[in-house]
């Protein structure tokens, strides 16, 4: 490759653990934090060639609003001395961790994002000072038994999100899944020793502890496993893959009965061993290209017309009505109150054969798929809730066919074609790093 040049690597790690009784993210309704069943992070990487630097920042967050994530990727650019252009900082959108989006009975929580800021400055600006000398490898991993359709159709015709395991009504999974594991894996060229991993996968947060415990979920359970498996210094970043329409509930089979915590250990546990694999028959090189570049999408927000709006007024004052069916009108009338469109990041990323695009969205699989098969690279990761936060991304056939990632919201507010049209401007982004 031309543009060839070695290659520096550095990666650190920040706690942003918050204190118990924070207000807790992931549920319609309100909840706060009793426990904390383990602690949540900022992980860094900064990669530089050629005189070129990019850095992926990932947080044990649900998701990280626009203004928000403008404010943390100028804190790492500042503090790493990269253009803001070529940073990306995206969340693992665990369900365990602090309110981070005012949405429903959730209230953003300031003061936490504040700390949150400061240490993604922190942790890139020392995974900054960590530059040494590197090579990097790639490859893609395969895990199929984590992954499930959480999307069913039933034998009345309509189509329903997790419609219970056993349920004699499903026909079968209404989308597909992606078991595919794409991976950079980096180490060091003066000790030879691994310095760190960014990995992708397309799964929804496990959630099998305490409702109310603080928790990395399953990705931080894979960060601990890689660092125990390849140095104390080790930092793994698993990345959120197009996954929002993909859970690890298996409806079609009778459950297996696991002890809290258990399932995270497991599917934290595979991905970690396709890491392992991978990292055995890798072949490395000091010498790449490495490039970035990003784009402005204006994602156009549905919003209720004409009738509608008197029908959501009355639906969210109607005390007769379950508090869901009343918190939904209040997120529809919310919107009225929004701009007609929302400027959204979509950014592609190139570490040698290795590519990254984002979507802020929790993107239906389809759309990660459709995105591979029209990259170029022999590796490529669909980072989601990657450089702000948008909502649900069905495809243009699920609109028609409905259910509950469709029911507009503050957190499903996306036209239909948004997704299919955000994959076409990554597609060219990475058409054009290609060819760099």
């Amino acid at each position: 490759m031309s543009n060839a040049h070695p290659l520096r690597a550095g990666a650190a790690v920040a706690d942003i653990t918050p204190a118990v009784g924070v207000s807790l993210a992931g549920s319609l309704t309100g909840r706060a934090a009793k426990s904390i069943l383990d602690p949540l992070h900022a992980r860094a990487i900064v990669l530089e060639s050629g005189g070129v630097r990019v850095a992926f920042v990932l947080l044990d967050l649900i998701a990280l609003n626009n203004d928000d994530t403008a404010r943390a990727r100028a804190a790492a650019a500042k503090a790493a001395n990269i253009p803001v252009e070529n940073i990306c900082v995206s969340c693992t959108h665990t369900h365990s961790a602090p309110c981070t989006l005012t949405i429903f009975q959730s209230e953003r929580e300031a003061a936490f994002i504040e700390m949150v800021i400061q240490r993604v400055g922190e942790a890139a600006g020392k995974a900054a000072e960590h530059l040494q000398p590197a090579r990097a490898a790639w490859a893609n991993g395969w895990e199929p038994r984590a992954g499930f359709n959480r999307r069913y159709h039933l034998k009345d015709g309509t189509v329903k999100m997790n419609p219970g395991i056993g349920n004699p009504n499903v026909l079968r999974p209404a989308g597909p899944t992606d078991p595919q594991v794409p991976m950079l894996m980096i180490e060091s060229t003066i000790t030879g020793h691994p310095l760190a991993v960014i990995a992708n996968f397309s799964l929804h947060y496990v959630g099998d502890g305490p409702g109310d415990a603080i928790s990395a979920d399953y990705y931080g359970v894979f960060a601990n496993l890689m660092r125990e498996r390849k140095g104390e210094n080790f930092v793994a970043l698993l990345t959120h893959g197009a996954s929002g329409d993909v859970n690890n509930v298996d409806v079609m089979h009778k459950p297996v009965v696991r002890k809290p915590g258990e399932r995270r250990r497991e599917v934290a546990g595979w991905i970690a061993d396709q890491v392992d694999q991978c990292w055995a028959k890798a072949k490395f090189d000091g010498l790449l290209t490495l490039a970035a570049t990003q784009s402005t999408y204006m994602l156009r927000v549905r919003k209720l017309k004409g009738a509608e709006i008197e029908e959501a007024r009355v639906q969210s004052e109607n005390q007769k009505l379950p508090l869901v069916d009343r918190l939904y009108g209040k997120e529809r009338l919310e919107l009225l109150k929004w701009p007609d469109e929302v400027p959204m990041v979509i950014q592609s990323l190139r570490v040698g054969e290795f590519a990254a695009s984002t979507s802020p969205g929790e993107v239906f699989c389809r759309h990660g798929l459709d995105l591979k098969n029209a990259s170029p690279f022999p590796v490529t990761a669909f980072i989601e809730l990657a450089n702000g936060y948008s909502c649900y991304t069905p495809t243009r056939v699920d609109y028609e066919l409905g259910g509950y990632e469709t029911w507009l919201a503050r957190s499903a507010y996306a036209a239909p074609f948004t997704g299919e049209e955000m994959v076409a401007v990554a597609a060219m982004q990475l058409r054009k790093l290609w060819q760099s």
